[in-house]
């Protein structure tokens, strides 16, 4: 049996790209004619996109082949393929060597594949309870939701998610890491991200555990956890949402965590060299537009830029 072919290159990345926004269900008319476009603009395009569908079929993904207004109409009209089947597809490619699961993981947290929800690169995805409550996920984030009789609640992995509490007499748990907020109504936000754990909170009021002590979270409490240390603080609401909005508010704000953060939304590479990564920069910048954004830190901070097709950008100090 022959081994799958793999077609890690640009336009294998740029077809995953695309799969993505256009089985997310959310894809505009505009951004399936770019997609239509895109695929008369090169044979090459063509081919990855076959190819791409054709990996899938065994993954239980159903491949959609053809090109032009053919497809074009089919994606306007048909059933959305399911978002999570979608997503196992890209993992399952990864595992068979189809692509590398670099590449996959790019574009889905491939480390929390199977969680009841999971946003990929630069989605966002609002969630309804059967409570009443509701949940918007930024980018990269991986959640479970309770479901047991007479308990509600949700278990974060990874990422971040505003959570508008409905109010019940069954508190609201939520559980990620080593910490546990729990609620019986109210807005909050929490984070999981590498080494740090943070909850805001933004209406209402919540109860925290963590190792053996509790405290009480109030509007505007901002308790975070990084390497080993907490901190309470006071919390920028405006400045923590923002992304709810597809902006990013920076308050000297490090080049590094704001090339982080955009990184989220990008996926491509995004390095900063040493040199800049301390760099301090106070702006409001879209989180929608990554390279645009990335242009405009380059422009104003009086950086070099070098760029490798859309998929790797790097800022360095200013050539001499």
């Amino acid at each position: 049996m022959a081994s799958p072919q793999r077609f890690e290159d640009a336009r294998a990345e740029a077809a995953i790209e695309w799969m993505v926004e256009i089985s997310s269900g959310e894809a505009s008319a505009d951004q399936l004619e770019a997609f239509d476009a895109w695929l008369r603009a090169d044979p090459a395009n063509e081919t990855a996109w076959i190819r791409l569908q054709e990996g899938l079929m065994p993954c239980g993904v159903t491949a959609r082949r053809g090109a032009g207004q053919a497809v074009l109409k089919r994606h306007l009209g048909a059933h959305r393929e399911n978002r999570r089947n979608v997503i196992l597809g890209l993992a399952c490619l990864a595992g068979l060597g189809v692509i590398s699961a670099g590449i996959a993981d790019r574009y889905i947290p491939l480390s929390e594949i199977l969680a009841d929800r999971v946003t990929y690169t630069g989605g966002q995805e609002t969630v309804a309870l059967s409570d009443g409550s509701e949940l918007v996920l930024a980018p990269r984030t991986a959640l479970n939701i309770v479901s047991e009789p007479g308990q509600r609640g949700i278990q974060l992995l990874t990422g971040e998610v505003l959570m508008r509490v409905a109010p019940d007499a069954t508190p609201f748990k939520v559980q990620t890491g080593a910490l546990t907020l729990v609620t019986s109504a109210g807005t909050f936000l929490v984070e999981s991200r590498d080494e740090r754990l943070a909850v805001t909170g933004i209406e209402g009021t919540g109860r925290l555990a963590y190792a053996s002590a509790t405290e009480s979270l109030a509007a505007g409490d901002l308790v975070e956890f990084t390497g080993g240390n907490r901190r309470h603080l006071k919390a920028d609401i405006a400045a923590a949402t923002a992304w709810l909005d597809g902006l990013l508010v920076a308050k000297d704000s490090s080049l590094h965590a704001i090339a982080t953060k955009l990184q989220r939304y990008f996926a491509g590479i995004i390095q900063v060299e040493p040199g800049v990564a301390d760099l301090r920069v106070t702006g409001v910048f879209s989180l929608r537009d990554p390279e645009a954004t990335l242009d405009a830190l380059a422009e104003s901070l009086g950086l070099s830029q070098a760029r490798l097709s859309r998929y790797w950008i790097k800022l360095g100090p200013a050539k001499v």
